[in-house]
């Protein structure tokens, strides 16, 4: 039996605040589908719920996996800070069909933090409650998705009006930049 443990972290984020006009900011797109990439054959699972340039991230999975991928994760130039707010063994994973399920601070997160009495998404300040409360809020988001498509495990980034919902947009959008970094080399070849 594996030695399963849900770690929770926060970090400040690095990346152009601005991002996407619409969605989810491109460069956490490629946050999310490298995790995934990397998270599912390691069994990892978890959430990462990002806002006012705050990342606030559960992993789930082995012990020795899950502190590995966090001690590079201090090695990411994406984000500064890393400081782990909760590690905990647990008997069975509470986002166990998510290799990275994704959330953006939306109008039940700011409720919750005015419950906090915070004005901002600052998971440093985030006291146990406030993080356990925090993962519910998560998980629930995570389980109505999941119900609402017969339990089936989603590939989906998101749930509710806070997130795109539409995958074959990140798709296309992931095929457009794949697409223009084609165009890009091509043309540096024939500069060559």
């Amino acid at each position: 039996m594996s030695d399963l443990i849900q770690l929770v972290y926060a970090s400040r984020s690095n990346l152009d605040s601005q991002g996407g006009k619409s969605g989810v900011n491109p460069d956490i797109a490629r946050i999310l589908t490298q995790s995934r990439r990397n998270n599912n054959p390691k069994d990892i699972g978890g959430v990462l719920c990002f806002g006012d340039d705050h990342f606030f991230q559960c992993l789930e999975g082995d012990r020795e996996v899950v502190e590995g991928l966090y001690e590079r994760l201090h090695e990411d130039d994406r984000h500064r800070d890393v400081t782990l707010l909760l590690k905990r063994p647990i008997k069975e994973r509470r986002f166990k069909l998510w290799a990275m399920k994704y959330l953006s601070v939306d109008r039940e997160i700011r409720a919750t933090l005015e419950q906090g009495k915070l004005d901002c998404f600052d998971p440093y300040r985030f006291d146990d409650a406030l993080i356990e409360k925090m993962l519910t809020v998560l998980q629930s988001a995570t389980e109505s998705q999941r119900s609402s498509a017969g339990d089936r495990p989603q590939a989906s980034t998101g749930g509710g009006d806070s997130v795109f919902d539409n995958l074959p947009l990140v798709y296309l959008g992931i095929g457009a930049g794949v697409a223009a970094l084609v165009v890009i080399l091509l043309v540096a070849i024939g500069l060559r």
